[in-house]
């Protein structure tokens, strides 16, 4: 069975079972938090560390993550380190918050920009994003200085590219394809 599936099965019934309790939410703000420290280099290697026992993992994990995550999330990662399967434990939070915003009709999107954006800015991006696609959005934010100006705007799997870096590659790239005749 490859990732995919052991992540998203273990992501489904997680749905399932946060829907028949009704804490869908509290357990999808749960996944952002594993997401984010699963992310973290020690707890990674932790999790990897083959001379560990899944009870040890376990244990290690619950004194990370016990105090900010919920009951029912902290007795999946529980079960998903007793079957041996934390290297998954990143894919199912990823797999989770996508079936929650498939399942609540939420879009994703994610704004880069070379500097900071203020919160009224954000929400007209908002706004504008979920009128165009007809649904809520989460909206995120990133800043790459390297992008030099305008902005990477990303819509669920669609990517809108108007920065200067970009404008300039596609610039470059026109010049070196002109010939120049004496």
């Amino acid at each position: 069975m490859n990732e995919s599936q052991i992540s998203v099965r273990y992501a489904k019934a997680l749905l399932q079972s946060a829907a028949g309790k009704g804490l869908l939410d509290e357990v999808y703000d749960d996944m952002a938090i594993l997401e984010e420290t699963g992310r973290l280099k020690d707890f990674k290697y932790m999790l990897l560390l083959p001379s560990l026992q899944p009870s040890q993992k376990s244990k290690i994990a619950a004194s990370v993550l016990e105090k900010y995550v919920s009951g029912l999330t902290m007795a999946m990662i529980h079960l998903v380190i007793h079957n041996k399967r934390e290297e998954y434990l990143s894919g199912i939070a990823r797999n989770f918050r996508e079936l929650y915003r498939k399942a609540k009709g939420i879009s994703h999107a994610k704004l880069v920009t070379a500097q900071p954006v203020d919160e009224k800015t954000m929400e007209k991006i908002r706004t504008l994003i979920g009128k165009t696609y007809e649904s809520e959005v989460e909206l995120s934010a990133a800043v790459k200085e390297e992008i030099i100006g305008g902005f990477i705007l990303t819509v669920e799997d669609r990517q809108y590219d108007a920065s200067v870096t970009s404008s300039l590659r596609s610039t470059k790239k026109k010049l070196l394809q002109t010939s120049i005749v004496k």
